[in-house]
């Protein structure tokens, strides 16, 4: 009996021990150039904007900043439906 808890203890220690795991290489990704991300029209940003409202959810555009003609501007690239914060 002795035996086997001396047995059982060491394997619980033994197993409290165990180095977590490490990865050796970081997760995959990939940085998307302006070029290779297509912008909205207005239309679709609009009819974006109008279906998260319809579904009673609040828009969020995420947008992009390009150079044009010398000066930065932001550039709409998705449109995506958050819920609505209530805060009472």
């Amino acid at each position: 009996m002795k035996k086997i808890l001396l047995v059982l203890i060491c394997g619980v220690l033994g197993a409290c021990s165990t180095n977590p795991t490490v990865y050796s290489q970081a997760p995959s990704q990939q940085l998307i150039l302006d070029k290779q991300v297509a912008a909205l029209t207005r239309n679709e940003v609009i009819n974006g904007v109008t279906e998260c409202e319809g579904a009673g959810l609040r828009a969020v555009v995420i947008t992009t900043k390009r150079s044009i003609n010398g000066f930065t501007t932001d550039i709409p690239v998705e449109v995506t439906c958050m819920p609505k914060h209530r805060y009472h």
